[in-house]
């Protein structure tokens, strides 16, 4: 069923923030756009300026495909004479695109639960840890994510960790008249800083650490840092009664946020390995295999044994802060701790490939050098003859953790392989120069295959008895980025293909 909103209903609902230029409030419409390919008759079209483009080039496109009413900055109001079409303008579109989408879908993030979680690593992991919870304890999941959007049987693929803000509400609503109850979604710093998650109402966050990363788009680790700390204040905003935080306190910039706690109107728990933290990892509980990592949680004066058949010592962090939010939340702790337990996989996180030879591949999506340096610590915590690992870095992105990557590669494995990842636009081999400087020190414990899928190849035919090859960067991804052109490419099925030939099948 189509669903129509007076202009009115909007103009009221946000009447500090929109003012009508001209034209009706009484005109109904059917859906908000950014997009001018996607508006149809009776669309609200907000015209946003964008990194690449400016919606306000696009209003006449917009006014001919049907639009019934436009938004636009206020100071380009005047530009535009637009009979039978409501005129509204807006201190900033691209903030109005979030509030206004929320009012038209009747603000659907207040109709269930919301947990955010941000952070440099961890958030995919901790959003499905959190869904297996939810699961068991008879909820009625949604998740949004960097590997897709999904609740009951629907999943959509994910162009963006974060969509946009017109996009999330519709979502938000789709998920409400599913019978969805609760949502976990990654909220990235792109999504924070571009406002798209402005008009969703919070219940609690996770901060899960912060490293170097998307310094291409922020102007420094600081305002990298202040994008993240948003979420906080958006929780604070929404006002819900049953708010929280869950905090990493052995991160430095978690300690810094948990030192702030007292600015926010509600409860904030820290979570790690500090003796003063609400819910403590006791380090030498922790017993990390192939199969599964297990280990002991204090808090709240008594300990419980948390047990994971998820590989890797990376994902005690990430159980932990998903078991800390979801106790804040009320959840009982028995379906907690099953729905952690009973999570075998997540899509290209230590994805483990065993060979009948005696080695074994494990996919990763690691991509920042505090995540590779993590992958490789907890590979090496298997014990492996030889730990071989293979890397590039995206192109077209930040270029100060390039060398960085390099140096944890080297001084963590046996032998790194070094690749491309995504090169997009730049030259492959200027990539990996960058790499190159960073493992200067490392002769002899390295080589260079640009093409990555022969260079997984090199990896697996080196491979023997009682190695693990690890391929770091794509994980989930079933693609590469050549230029402007996305090919299929995926390391799970490269890595079967020569994992086979090895084996003579």
């Amino acid at each position: 069923m189509e669903r129509c909103v007076p202009v009115s209903v909007i103009l009221a609902d946000n009447a500090r923030r929109l003012s009508l230029v001209s034209g009706s409030a009484d005109i109904e419409i059917n859906s908000v756009e950014y997009d001018s390919r996607k508006v149809k008759a009776g669309s609200l079209f907000v015209a946003v300026k964008g990194f690449a483009s400016d919606g306000h080039d696009y209003i006449e496109k917009a006014v001919q495909s049907g639009a019934s009413a436009v938004i636009v900055d206020a100071t380009r109001a005047e530009d535009f004479n637009l009979p039978g079409v409501s005129l509204i303008a807006a201190d900033d579109s691209r903030h109005a695109l979030s509030y206004a989408a929320s009012s038209f879908y009747g603000h659907p993030s207040k109709r269930m639960k919301l947990i955010g979680v941000t952070g440099t690593n961890g958030k995919t992991s901790t959003t499905y840890m959190i869904e297996s919870i939810l699961k068991a304890a008879g909820h009625t999941p949604g998740v949004i994510g960097t590997v897709n959007y999904r609740w009951k049987d629907r999943v959509i693929d994910a162009p963006n960790t974060t969509p946009e803000s017109a996009d999330l509400q519709k979502m938000f609503f789709d998920m409400a008249e599913d019978g969805v109850d609760t949502v976990v979604m990654e909220v990235s710093s792109h999504g924070l800083e571009l406002g798209r998650v402005d008009d969703l109402s919070f219940n609690g966050g996770i901060f899960t650490n912060l490293t170097r990363d998307h310094l291409d788009f922020h102007k420094d680790f600081d305002h990298y840092f202040a994008a993240k700390r948003k979420l906080f204040s958006l929780i604070d905003r929404s006002g819900r009664e049953d708010r929280f935080a869950a905090v990493n306190a052995d991160d430095e910039y978690g300690a810094r946020i948990l030192a702030d706690a007292h600015i926010f109107g509600y409860p904030f728990a820290g979570y790690g390995y500090a003796a003063d933290s609400q819910y403590r990892v006791i380090p030498e509980s922790v017993k990390n295999t192939i199969h599964g990592v297990a280990y002991s949680l204090e808090f709240e004066g008594r300990t419980i044994e948390v047990n994971l058949s998820l590989a890797g010592s990376f994902h005690v962090y990430n159980s932990l802060c998903a078991f800390v939010a979801c106790h804040m939340l009320g959840i009982d702790e028995r379906a907690i701790l099953e729905g952690l337990a009973s999570l075998t996989s997540v899509a290209g996180r230590f994805d483990v490939i065993r060979s009948e030879l005696g080695f074994s591949v494990v996919v990763d999506y690691a991509h920042t050098n505090d995540a590779l340096e993590k992958l490789l610590v907890s590979a090496k915590g298997l014990s492996p003859r030889r730990l071989i690992a293979l890397f590039g870095c995206g192109g077209d992105r930040d270029k100060t953790k390039r060398p960085l990557m390099g140096e944890a590669a080297c001084s963590l494995a046996d032998h790194a392989i070094i690749t491309s990842d995504n090169p997009r636009t730049e030259d492959p081999n200027d990539i990996i120069n960058d790499i190159l400087a960073g493992v200067k020190k490392f002769q002899g414990k390295y080589e260079v295959e640009v093409d990555r899928e022969r260079a997984i190849a090199r990896a697996i035919e080196s491979a023997g008895e009682g190695d693990l090859v690890v391929l770091a960067g794509k994980g989930h991804e079933d693609y590469q980025i050549l230029g402007k052109t996305k090919i299929h490419f995926d390391d799970h099925e490269i890595a079967r293909k020569y994992i086979a030939k090895r084996e003579g099948r």
